[in-house]
């Protein structure tokens, strides 16, 4: 029996190294997750929502079919509904199907235990673990020191319980399947700092991996989005991943462990076609460019080796494969090629038109929609291969072909409906995204300032601008300022290697390329749907947030400053953290803002602090005995700080779509202002 006990222990550990690395690794993971839950609303934030919620309880409940919407009184109003067979359905079922066994969880432990006092148990558990975790890390830290975190921290989490017990109010248990939703998405969220800590952690050393985790976490627009479950911050952790077991291969490779590195780049594979069943068009990009990357720069390309690649990543998409062909008939035809329900969605088919009143978009499209352009660009009408037609066209008659070839043309006629509207789709996003690129007023509004900006009907949104650009929702990204510098040395200093094949470029350069591709192409892509009227921090391009925050981190003068001044990092993110909240709460009481002015406001104080950030990091780029590192450090500290406050304020003040999910936070909000 204790043979078996230390058997099992030893093998949690093992699963335990490989996901999260180490110690630090967990206890990261462990306080991202606390900190979402801090402001965690139960409820429905986005529109689009309706349609996924829904769908995962029809999931939860044994079908792929929406039978009833306790999330929505009418269809029109549901974007992403779509039809097929007489049936409703919804789309990312990826997503939906990942959370599907935490909806079961929760109903089963609600039996036990009311919905409020549950969500409030879990928290307080996972609090508890992580003060527990925290105070046995530092190893130049007396025990004194270490028991002393260990009971203030377990006070608190008690105290919080118990308060949080006391006020407990009623949650109704068809609250479960959003809470389980939110849930898998704060699980994506930190898992996603975990990853890059582990990413980062391969060139630069521990202290930098944890900066970065950290930072991803509760310093970008990720954050925001942590209890919010859309597919973006899903679809970025598996992008991130890629990125991560696509540098492990290549170490692997340079090391000579061939069998690993293949190991590692079959794995590379999977997560990319993963994201196919979340997002199929998406999977399309990621799946495309890394097979370009990968293909240039690995050190072998045997035909066993490219088998290997090729066989993961069909295991990888086999689940969208196999949803697909539950849903329409057609492996290959996602959900957002059907019909649409309620209106036309335009969001993944050629567009026919359209105004920027139908949707909000930028002239291009309407709500965050999917499918088909009024009908005809694969919806059920048999034109663009779909469910009603597309395969009964071929040898209908009979006096064709020969009984071999008549259905293998049926077949290819199948999978070639869909594959037409979405290849029409492809050419056009990269195409337009590349005329955005010459219009500088509007790649101005989306990544420096937006304000109002003219194009957008912000008649959703109450006429209130509430939208950040990327700078201004991670104003972290200021440090960009310094990379064309970089790169012009380095390509100097590439130069003189200019006859070095790109497999033989050492395995960081060979995953800065990588991540540099997929920035750029999921950046391109939607380009033409921005900005948008629902952007808030421009969600379209949250994938690429985790990636430009590796580029940032990969800057010499920000992962040295970090590594050398640690102390003043720490010490200027908590003093803008503090600061920001007393700055924006005083703000919003003293001047009596309204959600849309606060909001501004925090994109005008960030913007400070990008530039701020990109002068400390440019400075020590340049003239680096001029800039002491305490001073870049700083630089760093005081936009991860009032990002940091921003996703506090927007969670606990500004945007008040549902109840907490922890009473306790209920019972300490009525004392603050309110917008």
């Amino acid at each position: 029996m204790i043979r078996d006990a230390e058997q099992f222990t030893g093998r949690c550990r093992q699963v335990g190294t490989a996901i999260f690395g180490d110690r630090y690794g967990y206890a990261l993971w462990l306080g991202l997750l606390v900190t979402f839950g801090l402001y965690w609303r139960v409820g429905i934030f986005v529109t689009d929502t309706y349609t996924t919620a829904n769908a995962l309880v029809a999931v939860s409940n044994g079908h792929l079919h929406i039978v009833e919407t306790p999330y929505s009184l009418t269809l029109g109003a549901q974007p992403g509904l779509h039809e097929a067979g007489g049936r409703l359905y919804g789309r990312n079922y990826g997503q939906i199907l990942l959370a599907v066994p935490l909806v079961w969880a929760l109903q089963a432990l609600s039996v036990l235990i009311t919905p409020r006092l549950l969500l409030l148990g879990l928290w307080s558990g996972t609090a508890l673990v992580f003060v527990a975790h925290v105070s046995v890390l530092g190893q130049r830290h007396t025990n004194v020191a270490k028991r002393t975190v260990l009971w203030v921290g377990s006070g608190l989490v008690a105290v919080l319980f118990l308060v949080g017990a006391l006020a407990a109010t009623a949650l109704p248990d068809t609250s479960l399947p959003i809470a389980a939703f939110q849930i898998s998405t704060m699980l994506a969220a930190a898992t996603t700092g975990v990853v890059l800590y582990r990413l980062v952690g391969i060139w630069h050393d521990r202290s930098v991996a944890l900066a970065a985790g950290v930072a991803i976490g509760i310093a970008s627009s990720v954050g925001f989005w942590a209890s919010l479950p859309k597919r973006h911050v899903l679809v970025g952790l598996l992008i991130l991943t890629t990125v991560y077991l696509f540098a492990r291969s290549r170490v692997a490779y340079a090391d000579a462990e061939f069998r690993l590195g293949l190991g590692f780049r079959a794995g590379a594979y999977i997560a990319a076609g993963l994201v196919t069943w979340t997002h199929a068009f998406e999977g399309f990009f990621l799946v495309v460019t890394l097979a370009l990357v990968d293909l240039v720069t690995a050190r072998r390309n045997s035909l066993l080796h490219l088998a290997v690649a090729a066989l993961a990543l069909f295991l990888g998409s086999l689940p969208m494969l196999v949803t697909n062909f539950l849903i329409s008939g057609n492996p290959v035809k996602p959900p957002r090629l059907l019909s649409a329900v309620g209106g036309a969605n335009v969001e993944f088919t050629p567009e026919t038109g359209g105004d920027a009143g139908t949707g909000g978009g930028s002239g291009t499209g309407g709500t965050e929609g999917a499918g088909t352009d009024g009908g005809t660009g694969g919806g059920s009408d048999g034109s663009g291969g779909g469910s009603s037609g597309g395969s009964d066209s071929t040898g209908a008659d009979g006096d064709t072909g020969t009984p071999i070839i008549t259905p293998i043309l049926g077949l290819f006629d199948r999978i070639m409906g869909p594959a037409a509207p979405a290849m029409v789709f492809v050419s056009d996003a990269v195409s337009r995204g590349l005329d955005v690129l010459a219009t500088p007023e509007r790649m101005s509004q989306i990544f420096l300032r937006s304000g109002s900006a003219p194009q957008i009907n912000y008649a959703p949104n109450s006429y209130e601008a509430i939208e950040l650009t990327m700078v201004e929702a991670v104003p972290l990204f200021g440090a960009v300022a310094a990379l064309p510098v970089v790169l012009v040395r380095s390509v100097a200093q590439r130069r003189r290697q200019w006859n070095v094949r790109p497999s033989h470029y050492s395995p960081r350069t060979q995953t800065d390329m990588l991540g540099t591709a997929l920035a750029a192409v999921f950046t391109l892509v939607y380009l033409s749907r921005l900005p948008l009227h629902t952007q808030l921090t421009v969600r379209y391009l949250l994938p690429t947030v985790p990636l430009i925050m590796y580029g940032v981190v990969r800057i010499p003068a920000v992962h040295e400053t970090v590594s050398d001044a640690k102390r003043w990092l720490a010490g200027g993110y908590a003093a803008s953290t503090i600061g920001g909240l007393l700055i924006g709460l005083g703000v919003v009481a003293g001047l009596d803002l309204a959600l849309g002015e606060a909001v501004q406001f925090h994109a005008l104080l960030n913007l400070g602090g990008a530039v701020v950030c990109a002068g400390a990091v440019l400075g020590r780029t340049l003239v680096p005995d001029r800039v002491p590192s305490r001073v870049g450090a700083l630089g760093l500290a005081l936009p991860a700080g009032l990002t940091t406050a921003y996703l506090l304020l927007s969670g606990l003040v500004y945007f008040q779509y549902g109840p907490f999910a922890l009473d306790f936070i209920r019972v300490l909000t009525p004392h603050l202002p309110a917008v």
